[in-house]
């Protein structure tokens, strides 16, 4: 994801450019955390969050145990420019 940012104050550009240079990473909630502390005095610090603290395992549960390995999508199509293309015309009508 890239953000553009157009600042015209040359004071808040600078602070800005050192912001980033200091975090390296910076995400969304630590810009808007820097433009709302721009009001203030105080300087801006902003912690990176632990990525170990904050995943978590995602568990499938195979519930009725069937075999998919036979199961192909698609298989029936023989020309795939045909079948896009009445796709299309079907979609555009």
């Amino acid at each position: 994801m890239t953000i553009t940012l157009k600042v015209e104050n040359t004071d808040i550009e600078e602070q800005l450019k050192a912001f980033i240079q200091e975090q390296k990473e910076v995400t969304v909630e630590a810009l808007k955390n820097f433009f709302d502390s721009l009001g203030t005095k105080k300087k801006f610090n902003y912690k990176k969050k632990d990525p170990l603290k904050h995943m978590h395992t995602i568990t499938y549960v195979d519930e009725d145990d069937e075999d998919l390995s036979d199961v192909k999508p698609y298989a029936h199509v023989e020309d795939s420019g045909k079948y896009i293309h009445d796709l299309r015309r079907q979609r555009n009508r």
